[in-house]
């Protein structure tokens, strides 16, 4: 029998979340809560991904619920940014198991700055034990700039539109080179102090980067980390990670899964890119050491 799709309200401090839960006949003690980006995506996914890969999810005996956050999508209330939206999980994660109470183990899936939340929630939560994320976000100034000098230019000049462009004079070499100098100044910020430690309690802490960095130090949890070849995004993670002493002792020290595609979009919007991700998802969910 093929999985029912539910359709739910979760109640949210008294605002409508719509979800809709990918529920097996015989489901497994594991769940996934997809967790979207609080971008233009919403509960469907980018080229309805985060439906197919629900769906094949729940073919394998995996419960999943994806759900939009109030104010965003379908659902009611005031959306205030993927930086405040631990209710909203929390919320999602309270009907989840409801719906299917023989779950003890939660994963939250999250992409881009959805992943940037969970590693702020998921330590809180004991409930939660897995993480697969990809390209987490973690947007600045400093460390974008470091990110187009290394990698967009490179990235540029490797596309024919580039030289259409060069060829027909549409190109001022000036101003790209004003653009250019103007990166690698704000670039040098980020070499100041990446390392910050700061010695208080997690609210406390000034950034969500912080917040980030922090929140996974404390998760006990397994990681599985996607990251992509073409996403300006995820190059700026790696590189912001290449800036700490303490970010690369934290990922050390996780139970860390990492899967690089390098011909993979943001998104991984590619067919053949989408269904590569999945099946080492459920290679790593069922405990298969066999990553592709």
């Amino acid at each position: 029998m093929s999985p029912e799709e539910i359709p739910l309200i979760i109640n949210c401090h008294g605002s409508p979340q719509i979800g809709i839960l990918h529920k097996p006949s015989n489901s497994k003690n594991t769940a996934v809560v997809v967790v979207v980006a609080g971008g233009p995506q919403y509960r469907v996914g980018c080229a309805r991904q985060l439906i197919l890969w629900s769906r094949r999810l729940a073919e394998d005996g995996y419960p999943v619920l994806r759900f939009d956050y109030r104010g965003f999508g379908d659902s009611g209330g005031e959306f205030k940014g993927f930086e405040h939206i631990d209710d909203d999980i929390r919320s999602a994660i309270d009907q989840l198991q409801q719906q299917v109470p023989n779950i003890d183990d939660i994963v939250l899936w999250a992409e881009c700055n959805a992943a940037s939340a969970v590693m702020m929630y998921a330590w809180q939560d004991s409930r939660v034990k897995r993480l697969i994320m990809q390209n987490p976000w973690v947007r600045n100034e400093a460390t974008q700039a470091r990110t187009y000098i290394k990698h967009y230019y490179l990235m540029r000049i490797m596309q024919k539109s580039f030289w259409l462009k060069l060829a027909t004079f549409r190109f001022n070499p000036l101003t790209a080179l004003s653009s250019l100098l103007d990166l690698w100044r704000t670039s040098m910020q980020a070499e100041k102090n990446p390392n910050r430690i700061k010695d208080r309690d997690f609210d406390d802490l000034e950034t969500y980067q912080e917040k980030m960095r922090e929140g996974l130090a404390r998760f006990n949890g397994k990681v599985l980390l996607f990251m992509s070849g073409y996403s300006l995004i995820g190059k700026e993670f790696d590189e912001l990670v290449n800036l700490s002493e303490r970010w690369q002792a934290i990922l050390n020290n996780l139970d860390l899964t990492r899967i690089d595609e390098p011909d993979a979009d943001h998104t991984f919007s590619r067919a053949i890119d989408r269904e590569k991700l999945i099946d080492n998802a459920l290679r790593w969910l069922n405990g298969d050491v066999r990553i592709s």
